[in-house]
């Protein structure tokens, strides 16, 4: 029996943000971020049918942001993503950078 890594379940108490709320957290993450770059993540984001696939853009984000402000930034705004994940992701994963 295989059993995804993104399969984590939430506590009873609260239920985890849909797919459309967690996207619209990484929108807000790169809002200031123009580049060519930053738009092609939002593309990615825009098609990712998964919060698994959110995750895993998480480091094209910190690189937008990085890029566009400095790494201090960019690591405050990933790390403020984490909560997103929660129910998506197991708790072990979702460490601060």
């Amino acid at each position: 029996m295989v059993i995804s890594i993104f399969a984590a379940r939430q506590p009873a108490h609260s239920a985890p943000l849909t797919l459309e709320q967690i996207r619209q957290r990484m929108y807000q993450a790169v809002a200031d971020c123009k580049d060519m770059s930053t738009q092609r993540v939002i593309y990615r984001i825009n098609v990712a049918a998964t919060p698994a696939e959110l995750w895993l853009l998480r480091s094209d984000l910190h690189q937008c942001v990085a890029r566009a402000h400095n790494q201090a930034e960019a690591t405050l705004r990933i790390n403020n993503l984490l909560d997103a994940f929660a129910g998506w992701v197991p708790s072990r994963q979702l460490q601060a950078i």
